[in-house]
């Protein structure tokens, strides 16, 4: 297991591993580890979102942290959305030596970008914002943004290598968030924030895609040059 690298990636708020599945393949096929764990009370039905909390979140992530540490001798962390949320939290637990989020929010729901993409596309995008809100219980909202209220204390203490990856367009996260989150994080985490200009929240499942992806694997083979993902 000497110099493997284990990536832990976590899907967002009310979704699942398809949030980031098109990254988890692709970082597979390069050689790393990865873990995709399924968030308590997620994937599943409504009346099960609604049993789960916070805490049960943050349970999943740290038992697929654990798992991970098991096949990997060095751990990178990379959470989508809400996934970003409970990467700070391990890595103020645990050791991780590169932090990735991807449209993670410090303040969500940008109307103004939502109302754009319903103008640009309302079949689809109706269709996406009325199946949300059927999905997700009042409680779950409410324990989502307890989590997030929880979370910015511990930004401070974020010392590990930070990248962020930002829509533009994002229609949930208000992309201010990066900029926000990346200030708050204590400078020798030295924050590094790439933008795309294409797409909404779902960044990798959309045009910026392939673009979103190979940066994090271009951070990856920077900050570890001899892993034997590129031997």
């Amino acid at each position: 297991m000497s110099g493997t690298i284990g990536c832990l990636l976590i899907h967002g708020f009310a979704g699942d591993i398809n949030d980031v599945l098109p990254l988890a393949k692709a970082l597979r096929e390069a050689g790393y580890q990865v873990e995709c764990p399924t968030l308590e009370g997620h994937g599943a039905t409504r009346r099960q979102m609604a049993q789960s909390t916070r805490k049960d979140w943050l349970r999943s992530a740290e038992e697929g942290y654990k798992r991970l540490s098991m096949r990997a001798d060095t751990l990178v962390v990379i959470g989508f959305s809400m996934g970003g949320l409970l990467g700070f939290h391990l890595t103020t637990r645990y050791p991780v030596e590169l932090l990735v989020t991807i449209n993670t929010p410090y303040k969500y729901w940008d109307v103004k970008e939502a109302l754009h993409y319903l103008r640009e596309d309302f079949p689809t995008h109706s269709r996406r914002y009325i199946r949300s809100i059927r999905k997700i219980p009042v409680s779950s909202m409410l324990e989502f943004r307890r989590l997030l209220a929880e979370t910015k204390p511990l930004l401070g203490q974020i010392k590990t290598p930070y990248l962020l990856l930002q829509a533009k367009r994002d229609d949930t996260v208000q992309a201010i968030s990066a900029q926000l989150l990346a200030k708050s994080v204590d400078a020798s985490a030295s924050p590094h924030i790439t933008w795309y200009e294409h797409s909404n929240h779902m960044l990798l499942h959309g045009p910026d895609k392939e673009a979103a992806i190979a940066r994090v694997l271009a951070a990856l083979k920077e900050r570890f040059p001899d892993s034997p993902a590129f031997v």
